[in-house]
């Protein structure tokens, strides 16, 4: 499984290039994904299965005929991961975890005076508008690929 880390400031981007991301990968393979955040929102706030979990279940499914989401107590990065390689991922795009050991993509806007921050294998300066994403993006493809295996 190949495994990158994409870093920024908030609102920098990063959960959009991951999403353009997404589909270059898929043709090579299985897509997973771990986004770090600091709160928990789901958008399902006092939903049945928001109640069970902050009411103590330790794993709460929720299943509908579109998705099933997950939720679980705290694990760290590497439980994450380990559960991503698992399920038979090929790939894992991670969002944040800048103090991990990862590799990581950084947004342009991601300052070098952030302390604990290694591993930075490119540096991107993403353009919001269309021009140049394309490139950009296979570019990256190429970046992943070429990664060691986790």
């Amino acid at each position: 499984m190949k495994v990158i880390s994409i870093i920024g400031e908030k609102k920098s981007g990063k959960t959009s290039l991951i999403t353009y991301l997404i589909p270059y990968l898929k043709k090579h393979g299985r897509v997973g994904c771990i986004k770090h955040a600091q709160e928990l929102d789901l958008g399902d706030k006092g939903t049945d299965t928001d109640r069970f979990f902050h009411s103590g279940a330790e794993v709460v499914i929720g299943a509908s005929g579109d998705k099933t989401v997950k939720m679980c107590g705290g694990k760290n990065l590497m439980e994450l991961i380990e559960e991503m390689a698992n399920s038979g991922v090929d790939f894992l795009l991670v969002e944040g975890f800048k103090s991990s050991n990862l590799p990581k993509i950084a947004l342009s806007d991601f300052h070098d005076e952030n302390v604990g921050v290694s591993d930075i294998i490119k540096r991107l300066d993403f353009p919001r508008d269309f021009k140049g994403r394309e490139e950009r993006l296979k570019e990256i493809l190429e970046l992943i690929l070429s990664l060691d295996d986790y």
